[in-house]
């Protein structure tokens, strides 16, 4: 099954031979249009320097043809990867089940291992999430669009922003909320270009849906148009990823006259669902944020905000209300301290032109799921990969290595605090039909335990082709870091689950049975001593058992108070507060004037929304400030969701379908089938 799988997914175009010779910069927009990969460059980073597109004679291909890197391949090396993670789930696993079978001593020793590891990871989070918190409040304090207005108009010049907005089957009235909320920026009639990524097979109705969207929103942006995506191509994956790759090619198609005369690294791409409410200042935020930073720094940045599910967190089932704390704890931490693990772009998040159509990037993967954590890796393999090609050459040119060229990690996921807010799954048929659709988007979460083997084939292709000693151990270190962060999510979490199960129904439950009977024939009167007696009645494993739980127990009062804050805050208003900024509205806030034969004539939409009243700026959230007593109730809240739903939750959103993703992987290969997430009307 797997290898047809493969076959199928082999059943793609060769890459067009490389080109033998010498480019201006400005047709790597012209090739990626056309659909043709870009040729590396041979010094430096063609989009990041004033390096032209070049090769070095028709006989000099030994840096061969440009990459592809793909789990997909039909290859030994790729099919072991791909493989890796799934048996390291079920090694996991097995490893689990055969110490609670041989040995109830060698089974609390398991267990207590990755409680701790699980401990250590959870602690790690909570502390780096509770920094911030107060990271958001201090961001969203600052008038960032004001910032920004007082640059120089040279050192703001040129800079155009692309905001891809995949969808399917999404509810119009959702996406008008999206679009209305994105026109709170100030950027967005002078430099925001929205790109509608349809898939064509919504049919008639979904083309119908896209022009009444445009005709109404059109007047908020500089320009608004609709893609629509193909069903069926070749070597495709139905999902985000190729939506947003097809909607990435029809825009450099709509704007590659523009494009070609600017600098790459000041046209922003922003990839959003069509659910996310932007922080009004974001764009803004990010785009000072970005031109303080020189080319080559910023070309190699990817910008992510806090993305927080917490649009309907109140209307949903208890054990979603337990996934969106978790996903708030862990992108929250990530971003607030990159010390050990470093953060990956989610859901939303925003990159250069520049590095999008890289070579070595050239756009997002087409044969992928887990679309935004994809394209972090392969974005920073593509910085690594550039390196090794420079020192390659050097070596070429001038016949010995040249030590100042460094395979060192040039890709960095810079925070900004501006959070973007998105709805948890939810079905309107009711509270058992939200819990399967949380289920379905679980499924698909759990297929980005394959990205683990993308980073295993990346590393072996990159170690394979300069050294794995001629690579700095720095740079071994940041990929174990980047493996190790997968595994943890994808493999130990769930496992621990796994074990406290299986621990639960070998060791507890009878043991609950025999202290039930006890207490019922008239143990009262010996409860206290039975419970004081019992710890120094037990064997090391069990007690470092029942220590590992209880270091769990403690860290989450300090998980569920930052779920607590973050909720309240957004309740209250706090991270919008300053959302409106108070830079006057004059002609001359706009960054990038209309060139004179610009196809985009943004400042002819300047008008207002005809109802600006039906804007929405938080829709069910924002409800002003809240007592004290409140705010200790909702405390309240979050622990008990946290205590009593949290490992029912782990277990239904994580043990379950981890264990079908594994046995997909397996089975199938990375022939996933991207499920829709349900969303409320």
């Amino acid at each position: 099954m797997a290898s047809q799988a493969r076959q199928r997914k082999g059943k793609v175009p060769n890459n067009p031979p490389e080109i033998d010779v010498d480019l201006p910069e400005s047709s790597a927009v012209a090739r990626i249009v056309a659909g043709q990969p870009t040729p590396r460059s041979t010094l430096g980073s063609p989009l990041t320097s004033h390096a032209s597109y070049k090769r070095s004679g028709v006989g000099d291909l030994g840096a061969g043809p440009r990459r592809h890197i793909s789990l997909s391949q039909v290859e030994l090396v790729p099919w072991l990867c791909c493989m890796a993670p799934a048996i390291a789930l079920f090694a996991t696993y097995f490893t689990v089940l055969s110490s609670v079978l041989c040995s109830a001593f060698l089974a609390e020793i398991v267990t207590a291992v990755l409680t701790f590891i699980t401990w250590l990871w959870i602690s790690n989070l909570s502390l780096a999430s509770f920094a911030g918190v107060f990271k958001m409040r201090q961001a969203a304090s600052v008038d960032w669009h004001s910032l920004l207005h007082q640059m120089p108009a040279d050192a703001r010049a040129g800079v155009k922003h692309i905001v891809l907005l995949p969808n399917y089957m999404e509810s119009e009235k959702m996406m008008k909320e999206t679009l209305d909320n994105l026109a709170r920026s100030r950027l967005a009639r002078s430099c925001v270009h929205v790109v509608l990524a349809m898939e064509a097979r919504e049919g008639q109705a979904g083309r119908d849906k896209a022009e009444r969207i445009m005709a109404e929103k059109k007047h908020l942006f500089a320009d608004i148009f609709a893609t629509y995506h193909p069903q069926g191509l070749p070597g495709e994956v139905a999902g985000k990823s190729s939506n947003t790759q097809w909607a990435f090619r029809e825009a450099l198609r709509r704007y590659g006259t523009s494009l070609s005369k600017r600098d790459l690294s000041r046209v922003f791409l922003t990839v959003a669902d069509a659910d996310t409410l932007l922080h009004p200042q974001y764009l803004s935020a990010m785009t000072y944020q970005g031109l303080l930073m020189d080319k080559e720094e910023r070309s190699w940045t990817i910008w992510q905000p806090p993305v927080l599910l917490v649009r309907n967190i109140f209307s949903v089932p208890a054990l979603t209300r337990t996934s969106s704390h978790a996903a708030l704890i862990f992108e929250l931490a990530t971003l607030a301290s990159q010390h050990i693990f470093p953060a990956f772009a989610y859901s939303s998040y925003s990159m250069t032109l520049a590095l999008a159509s890289h070579p070595e990037v050239d756009g997002w993967d087409v044969d992928v799921i887990a679309e935004d954590h994809h394209m972090y890796c392969k974005c920073y393999f593509a910085a690594l990969w550039e390196l090794s090609h420079a020192k390659k050459e050097h070596v070429k040119k001038a016949g010995e290595e040249n030590d100042t060229i460094d395979l060192i990690p040039q890709v960095k996921v810079q925070a900004i605090f501006c959070p973007a807010v998105s709805y948890l799954v939810e079905s309107t048929e009711g509270y058992i039909a939200s819990l399967f659709a949380r289920f379905q988007q679980a499924r698909r979460h759990t297929q980005g335990l394959v990205e683990l083997g993308y980073v295993f084939l990346q590393w072996f292709r990159l170690s394979s082709s300069v050294g794995f000693l001629k690579i700095p151990w720095r740079t071994h270190f940041s990929v174990a870091m980047i493996a190790a962060k997968m595994h943890t999510i994808h493999v130990i979490a769930v496992a621990q689950c796994f074990a406290l199960i299986l621990l639960s129904i070998t060791q507890l439950l009878p043991r609950a049975g025999r202290f039930a009977s006890w207490i019922l024939e008239g143990g009262f009167r010996e409860i206290f001593q039975e419970l004081s007696s019992s710890w120094s009645g037990m064997n090391g494993a069990e007690q470092a058992l029942l220590t590992a739980i209880g270091q769990i127990s403690g860290i989450m009062l300090l998980y569920s108070l930052t779920c607590a804050m973050v909720v309240g805050d957004m309740v209250e208003g706090t991270y919008y507060a300053n959302a409106e900024s108070k830079a006057p509205i004059s002609s001359s806030m706009a960054i990038d004037p209309v060139a004179e034969g610009d196809e985009v004539q943004s400042h002819e939409r300047a008008a207002e929304p005809s109802n600006p009243a039906e804007r929405l700026e938080m829709p069910g959230m924002l409800e002003g400030r809240r007592s004290w007593p409140w705010r200790i109730g909702l405390f309240c809240y979050v622990y008990a969701d946290t205590m009593l739903s949290g490992y029912p939750a782990c277990c239904a959103w994580g043990m379950v379908p981890g264990m079908m993703a594994g046995w997909s992987l397996l089975r199938r290969g990375t022939d996933f089938e991207y499920i829709v997430a349900m969303k409320p009307e």
